[in-house]
């Protein structure tokens, strides 16, 4: 079955890691597939200490994640938030990705588009 919607990627930023966890358990519960599901604590409260810089750098570089994460989720961000990243292959699993992550109450959801990286070395 072929789709002619670009892969996409929902995201949910929650107030904590522990609830995040527990969305990402029911997402995988309910038959997402690990690879396709991350999450990342986002602590930044001030300026970027040297020791995070390289955590912030890999969440650029994370073949889940589009775009700058600081900037796109810079007003939601306070102290150990944590985003949950989806991909999401058709708007059934949109649907059922946004649903899930309701459930668990997220600060705000967003759906973006997902670029597709040729020759990326898959997710471990």
């Amino acid at each position: 079955m072929e789709s002619s919607m670009p892969a996409r990627l929902v995201i949910g930023l929650y107030h904590s890691s522990g609830i995040a966890e527990d969305a990402v358990h029911r997402l995988i519960t309910e038959g997402v597939a690990p690879r396709d599901i991350a999450h990342r604590v986002l602590k930044e409260t001030g300026p970027v200490l040297p020791v995070l810089q390289p955590e912030l750098a890999a969440l650029d570089v994370d073949p889940l994640v589009i775009g700058n994460v600081r900037q796109s989720f810079a007003r939601f961000i306070r102290n150990g938030e944590t985003a949950v990243l989806v991909r999401a292959l058709d708007d059934e699993q949109v649907e059922f990705a946004t649903g899930v992550l309701k459930l668990y109450l997220p600060v705000t959801i967003d759906v973006v588009p997902l670029a597709e990286r040729s020759g990326a070395p898959p997710a471990s």
